[in-house]
């Protein structure tokens, strides 16, 4: 055997074989560890047979026969080792020649806990969103002088036990001096790198810590200082991204050589298929297209024999079935609009790439158009299908890297099962797309199932949409209005203008019409609307109200409109209040789709004099280190924290965490579903500046607001002063 290819198989981290007939010539010695199996004599030949399991001997023969038909293939199997392990193995398949005899290279991978990971993985996601920042960034505010704040993450990282262990020293002093002349640059520069940079500090007990740093220069206690920002390292993430990239390199070394040996084979096989191929596949993936992947659902034994789903627990009644997924990528049209139409199609291609990694024997893959993919893949269970979404929501959440970027793009899935819904291709794809719309509406980056509800939606959408159309011009909108409290004076300082249908067919909650008008184009004029008539009733009440700020709720949609700074200024000039009395309410989530063009109109917004919220702070993914860029006056606390003040301790220790970073940098807190006075109390007491809530007074039409700030309202506000 080539010395060659026995040195790259060794290296390979999961099981290799190399077989003869059906016989084992070879086994790496990650195989053999796993295995149990000693094969250090190249003599010692072994049935393959005898390492798959019994249940699975049928299925390997059939395998077998059609592997040694096509000379690739992949297929899973269980594996029993003769130390008696139990092994669930994707094999891959290539054929090679060696020596005029045909042998075939087999590569496995273990795949028995993948599924109760994928489980534990999804719930860690969750539980570690928010208090990714909030909790476990190392924060750190100094100057020339030395260090003036340190968070407790921060304090606890360098083995500090009060805050005064580090107040006042250099950050030099505590950087490993290994890393000394890394770090031998002044804050300035190191506050104009755009990508964080790897150090190792040094405790106060000589413990060592390995983070991933971002400088920033801001202003602080009135004179200029440097925000630090810090992560902790994973060793054993950084073994297995380097695991990972020389694996990457062996694989490549496999592909080459076996490539060279198949070269012309494989042109000939290439040379027949042209023309099938052209009329069958998509030209930028070369997955197959809408016709090749309706034929082969249309084929499927279980349509064509009309087998009803059994949902059983006995095993023996249990019959295959059609699901079919499809998937369409999140924000894909803005990926294209950043980084251009080459890198959306590097990204299709890398997608297709990953989704055929992903096949299982019987399964079909096609792109139908633009962004959006179908999978045909039999299943046992529904379950199955729900699993297979699970996972391409996980692989769609990772990075890719384009041409030197790193780009994300998260996945939207629709299910449909066949015969249960629907018996053709074509009813089984627009059932899916249905449910992918659905998906889509829930927030995007989940998966859903058809449903015969889905169809009265969509109706029930359309109808609505038709309606909202001429909302505008028969005057059916109307703004209330809810206060806005300062904490410590019990001031009212502000409104914010919440937006009402009074359709034909009764009120329409915001929840129900604003996803609406956001997908039609509708949300322009009625943003517009909502501004003009704010700014107008802000400008009648200052003679009454003097100083009162009315703040509005911008939609994504608008807020990313490339005239939306003009159309700001030109509603100020119209209805001639001052730029202070309009205050725009931006959600993190709008701000971190694109944070540079986002940087560009919220300084642009400043520079008009309007003043500037980040809306339902928490429940996003923003990272501080950007939001501490921009420039924004105030933080809205999302009321589902405010909410639980009183009955839960991480949505306290959130609340606090927030107020207390929002003051590290320079910034209000606005705290919104304030119902109890224990509420009010709790956010006065750890100096959240301003509050809103039903503890103060739901939102009211204009002629209501005005008198409950005259009049209803007088003995509630001496309540909060007091």
């Amino acid at each position: 055997m080539n010395t060659d290819i026995k040195q790259i198989l060794n290296a390979l981290p999961d099981l290799a074989l190399l077989v003869r007939g059906q016989s084992v010539v070879f086994c790496n010695k990650a195989g053999c560890d796993m295995l149990g199996y000693d094969n250090s004599d190249n003599d010692n030949f072994l049935p393959i047979i005898d390492l798959i399991d019994v249940e699975y001997h049928d299925v390997f023969n059939e395998i077998w026969q059609g592997l040694l038909e096509t000379g690739r293939t992949d297929f899973p199997l269980k594996v029993t080792g003769f130390n008696n392990s139990k092994h669930e193995i994707m094999f891959y398949a290539d054929s090679v020649v060696e020596a005029e005899q045909n042998t075939i290279i087999l590569y496995g991978k273990d795949f028995s806990l993948a599924k109760k990971n994928a489980a534990a993985l999804v719930e860690s996601e969750m539980s570690q969103r928010i208090l990714k920042d909030a909790a476990l960034s190392f924060l750190c505010i100094c100057d020339d002088k030395g260090i003036s704040y340190m968070n407790p993450a921060g304090l606890k990282l360098l083995e500090g036990e009060r805050e005064n262990d580090v107040l006042g020293e250099a950050f030099s002093r505590f950087v490993h001096p290994d890393y000394k002349s890394v770090f031998n640059k002044d804050f300035k520069l190191l506050s104009a790198e755009t990508q964080a940079f790897p150090l190792k500090l040094i405790g106060l007990k000589g413990g060592e810590l390995r983070v991933e740093m971002f400088v920033s220069k801001f202003r602080h206690g009135g004179r200029s200082a440097y925000l630090i920002e810090a992560k902790d390292i994973n060793d054993l993430l950084l073994r297995q991204e380097e695991l990972l990239r020389v694996q990457g390199v062996l694989k490549k070394k496999v592909a080459e050589r076996t490539q060279e040996l198949s070269k012309e084979i494989k042109a000939r096989i290439e040379a027949q298929k042209t023309v099938e191929h052209m009329t069958y596949h998509d030209a930028l993936t070369g997955l197959g297209n809408r016709i090749q992947f309706v034929h082969a659902v249309d084929q499927y034994p279980t349509l064509l024999r009309g087998t009803e789903i059994c949902d059983g627990d006995d095993p023996s009644e249990k019959k295959q079935y059609c699901a079919v997924l499809v998937m369409d990528l999140d924000h894909f049209k803005d990926l294209n609009d950043i980084f251009g139409h080459e890198t959306g199609d590097q990204l299709l291609r890398k997608i297709a790439d990953l989704l055929k990694e992903e096949l299982i024997p019987g399964a079909h893959l096609a792109r139908l158009g633009g962004d959006e993919f179908a999978l045909m893949l039999p299943v046992e269970e529904k379950v199955d299908a729900e699993y297979c979404a699970q996972r391409l929501l996980m692989r769609m959440g990772k990075a890719f890297f384009l041409s030197g970027k790193e780009v994300y793009s998260g996945c939207s899935v629709g299910i449909a099962i066949g015969p249960e819904h629907g018996e053709t291709a074509t009813e089984l794809l627009g059932h899916a797309e249905m449910a992918l719309y659905q998906a889509k509406h829930k927030g995007r980056s989940t998966y859903t199932f058809f449903d015969s509800s889905l169809k009265k939606n969509l109706e029930e959408s359309s109808r609505i949409e038709h309606l909202l159309r001429a909302a505008l011009d028969k005057d059916e909108f109307e703004l209330y209005y809810q206060p806005q409290i300062e904490l410590q004076t019990g001031r009212l300082i502000g409104a914010e203008a919440l937006i009402r249908w009074h359709s034909s067919d009764g009120m329409v909650s915001p929840d129900r019409f604003i996803p609406i008008a956001e997908k039609t184009g509708l949300i322009d004029p009625i943003t517009d609307w909502v501004m003009t008539t704010a700014c107008t009733q802000a400008k009648e009440w200052q003679n009454i109200l003097p100083g009162i700020r009315v703040a509005v709720n911008l939609s994504a949609v608008s807020f990313r409109q490339v005239d939306f700074v003009h159309k700001v200024a030109e509603v100020l000039e119209f209805t001639q209040v001052s730029p202070g009395c309009l205050e725009l309410e931006i959600t993190e989530t709008a701000i971190m789709a694109d944070f540079r063009e986002a940087d560009r109109i919220l300084n642009s917004l400043a520079e008009l004099g309007v003043h500037l919220a980040i809306d339902d702070f928490g429940t996003g993914y923003s990272s501080l280190s950007y939001l501490k860029r921009f420039p924004v006056n105030k933080l809205k606390i999302d009321k589902s924290f405010v909410l639980k003040l009183d009955q839960n301790q991480d949505d306290a220790a959130i609340t606090a965490a927030i107020i207390s970073m929002a003051h590290a940098m320079g910034t209000k807190v606005l705290a919104e579903g304030v119902e109890e006075k224990s509420h009010m109390l709790f956010l006065k007491e750890r100096g959240c500046e301003e509050a809103q809530g039903y503890f103060f007074a739901k939102p009211m039409p204009a002629e209501d607001f005005l008198r409950w700030c005259t009049h209803e309202g007088a003995g509630n506000l001496k309540t909060v002063a007091g």
